[in-house]
């Protein structure tokens, strides 16, 4: 189970989430989107890396998210923008992706990014 201090509660249960609209949230770490791939819950920053289109208003397909403003594709699984084939590009065009885990309240924490395998103070 996730410790409530090394997250952040989004307030929201897995039943306020659409699987076909994402809702952006503000976070400690900016604005962050919820997406439902596969049955699975996953977190990815709210807006495209490339001249900030609103990837939650983008197209979902699978595991892969299309931005409206200039069809630039990511994968929701890795964060790597993708090419048409759907295959990883070099560089370093990619998202942020935060952990997701269920509070004991049963609402969505965003767990806090760690760096070598310790959370920040």
């Amino acid at each position: 189970m996730v410790d409530p201090r090394d997250s952040f509660d989004t307030g929201l249960r897995t039943s306020d989430v659409d699987a076909e609209r994402p809702r952006p949230l503000d976070t400690p770490w900016g604005s962050f989107s919820i997406f439902t791939c596969a049955g699975k819950l996953l977190a990815a920053q709210s807006f495209c890396p490339h001249l900030m289109g609103p990837l939650f208003q983008g197209t979902i397909s699978g595991e892969t998210v299309t931005c409206p403003w200039h069809e630039w594709r990511f994968s929701l699984a890795t964060g790597r923008r993708l090419d048409v084939e759907g295959q990883e590009m070099p560089g370093e065009d990619r998202l942020l992706l935060r952990e997701v885990a269920l509070g004991p309240r049963g609402t969505i924490l965003l767990v806090v990014p760690r760096r070598d395998g310790v959370p920040p103070p």
